[in-house]
């Protein structure tokens, strides 16, 4: 059975999605925009081709589902990597898109972060692109491809060819049919945390799933 943190944790579904307050994840309530009624989010396994660290068969998986231009989602990504120094491979990570509608590079640098990933760079990438959040354009993340020494020429091929288009489509499908509406969203197993919440609310979760 799928389990959910306590209303405390998680936050309030309520006539329209809050899952926290605006001040813990970009969602409805956010000045850019709004997003679509959801329901609680639902816990899934991750796609297989998504981008992980840690063993495919760790006791625990910590599904993220992120936007690179949402300032909430950088606070999750510096949780993660708390988690991951704590737990090393006793976690998998897994990194799902969610680029949001009303921010206007996100898409943009998840196809990036993808042209990357094959390149076998998705993490030093992804964590280029939470430091520098402002600065998402296109010239932008080919600056940063040839700063993480990457084969540009083939960035700049894979970005600008629309080979993750599908992939990014597929992603935000999958999003709005679990519920999930706000970023970061993740999942601990079947567990729902919403919102860039205190690293001692995921490391509760993990180890109560690590006792399990």
């Amino acid at each position: 059975m799928k389990r959910m943190l306590t209303a405390a944790l998680v936050g309030a579904f309520v006539s329209g999605f809050v899952p926290v307050s605006s001040a813990q994840a970009c969602d409805g309530n956010c000045p850019k925009g709004k997003v679509p009624h959801a329901e609680a989010p639902r816990a899934a396994t991750p796609r297989r081709e998504a981008p992980s660290q840690g063993p495919a068969d760790a006791k625990v998986t910590v599904e993220v589902w992120s936007d690179f231009e949402c300032p909430f989602c950088s606070k999750g990504s510096a949780t993660l990597k708390q988690l991951r120094e704590k737990y090393g491979d006793r976690i998998r990570v897994v990194f799902r898109h969610s680029p949001l509608p009303f921010h206007e590079n996100a898409r943009l640098a998840a196809s990036a972060s993808m042209a990357a990933a094959e390149q076998g760079r998705f993490w030093e990438y992804h964590d280029a692109l939470f430091q520098q959040q402002k600065e998402l354009d296109r010239a932008s993340l080919v600056k940063l491809a040839k700063k993480l020494k990457l084969d540009v020429e083939r960035f700049e091929r894979t970005l600008d060819s629309g080979a993750y288009n599908n992939y990014l489509d597929a992603e935000v499908v999958e999003a709005r049919q679990r519920g999930v509406a706000g970023t970061p969203t993740f999942f601990i197993n079947d567990t729902a945390l919403v919102g860039a919440r205190p690293v001692e609310q995921f490391v509760e979760a993990i180890d109560a799933e690590l006792a399990r």
